[in-house]
């Protein structure tokens, strides 16, 4: 055999031997140990596959004692298993002792897993990820130590971002929550300053939430929607729990006076009084301004709008909202821009107008009640502009009243509102005596004349009388 096959095969025959000699170091320095530490894996994980937390437990303390640290990620996640089914079977039996140190047992399980697994070709920071679990764990078992597990939930947040897990997600807003309190019995000031970034960090965990569900939703990941779907909820509760209005206006305010140049600052602070529904303040109206000077928005022209609403001046409050609805060209929002200046318009008595903005809403969802009762009032409203001289003034109640009715029947949580607005249609009807002058017959069918400017011009109704 020449010298270049006896190398092939050297090559052929040693690399195998010293990649599987290589691969199996992580189980040992020594055939022996290696032995041991596959054996101890093995019957461990058996007794996990039979749901036999408490024998797997015991047998994964002796995988630890005789396999290297690094051995395995899984020899770490699992344990976490194990010693929470333990700490659950200590606090069954009142034994707290053994509670207590089986806690810190997990500590050093996560405190491992991430030490000596910060990164794995799935999760690049994988830390993060370990460190959000830590903290979820930390706050279950120690009440007491808040600080603590908010400052591992806020390490993990800013790290993962909307890679967040829902539940570290609303950890660290809850957590933040209970620290907030605790700082402000004993320093007003600093309680304060945690209130205000509790109130920011609020837009922050929301936008990480959003995004994190239209992945699950786009992934059809159930579990995850629904985890996501109640963080937010969770969040939402404890954001209305600190955001009671005339407070956050103080804080808000507070905060913008420390820092009138921080553009970003006065976003959140809109969408904050936005979202709240916090708009009948001195704050609201010059935030949205400065808002929508510097960076014009549909949002921006939207919450101007509704600001000039409060305040009852509504033709600047109409022009805003046009400005809105001309910004939003098919965003998430319009529906809602186009039904509010609807109802701004009916409120100016701009009759058409208000039922092209309703008629528009219904385009997009023929099934929205709040439409068919703005038309409703735009047609009520326009009485005078349908006087053909006989019943047209008149008329105008019969078809409103029929766009009353409809609403209600399309959603019976606007029954109250329907039935009082009907009631008021109803006495404007025409008297028995007054049809009959004309010709007509109740129960009938009318159409009313076509008259310019008039909303409900050539609509065919049912006479009615009072």
């Amino acid at each position: 055999m020449n010298t270049s096959k006896q190398l092939f095969l050297l090559i052929l025959f040693v690399i195998p031997l010293n990649f599987f000699a290589q691969n199996d170091l992580k189980y040992g320095d020594t055939e022996d140990k290696q032995i041991l530490c596959k054996e101890a894996l093995s019957v461990y994980k058996s007794y996990k596959t039979q749901k036999n937390y408490s024998e797997a437990y015991d047998q994964w303390e002796k995988a630890c004692a005789v396999c290297p640290p690094q051995v395995q990620e899984s020899l770490y996640t699992n344990g976490s298993t194990f010693i929470k089914y333990e700490i659950k079977e200590a606090k069954a039996a009142g034994d707290l002792e053994r509670k207590a140190a089986l806690v810190d047992s997990l500590m050093w399980v996560y405190d491992t897993r991430m030490a000596l697994f910060p990164s794995t070709k799935k999760k690049p920071n994988n830390r993060c990820h370990v460190l959000g679990r830590k903290a979820s764990d930390y706050y279950s078992f120690n009440k007491d130590s808040i600080q603590g597990a908010f400052e591992m939930f806020k390490e993990s947040v800013d790290c993962l971002g909307a890679l967040s897990s829902a539940s570290v997600l609303s950890g660290y807003y809850v957590t933040s929550f209970y620290a907030m309190k605790s700082v402000n019995k004993i320093d007003k000031e600093a309680g304060t300053a945690k209130k205000i970034k509790m109130l920011t960090d609020y837009l922050m965990l929301m936008d990480y939430c959003n995004e994190a569900l239209a992945n699950a939703e786009a992934a059809e990941n159930d579990r995850n929607i629904k985890g996501y779907t109640k963080a937010k909820e969770n969040i939402e509760k404890t954001f209305v729990a600190i955001a009671k209005c005339e407070e956050m206006v103080e804080v808000l305010q507070a905060s913008i006076d420390a820092d009138p140049e921080n553009f970003d600052l006065k976003k959140k602070v809109l969408r904050i009084l936005t979202n709240r529904e916090c708009t009948e303040n001195d704050l609201f109206l010059p935030v949205a301004t400065a808002v929508y000077e510097f960076e014009p928005s549909h949002e921006a022209a939207f919450a101007i709008g509704m600001g000039y609403a409060k305040q009852s001046k509504l033709s600047d409050s109409f022009k805003y909202m046009e400005e809105a609805i001309s910004r939003c060209d098919s965003c998430p929002k319009q529906m809602a821009y186009l039904l509010k200046t609807g109802q701004i318009a009916s409120a100016l008595k701009r009759s058409v107008t208000a039922k092209r903005y309703a008629n528009q809403v219904i385009a997009i969802d023929p099934n929205n009640a709040d439409a068919y009762m703005l038309i409703g009032d735009a047609i009520a409203g326009a009485s005078s502009a349908c006087n053909d001289g006989a019943l047209g003034k008149r008329s105008v109640y019969w078809v409103a009243h029929d766009y009353y009715a409809r609403a209600k029947r399309m959603n019976p949580e606007l029954e109250e509102k329907a039935n009082a607005r009907m009631s008021k249609m109803s006495k404007q009807f025409p008297t028995i005596d007054e049809v009959f002058t004309l010709g007509l017959q109740a129960g009938t069918s009318f159409t009313v004349k076509q008259v310019s400017g008039c909303p409900c011009s050539g609509m065919t109704t049912n006479i009615r009388v009072r």
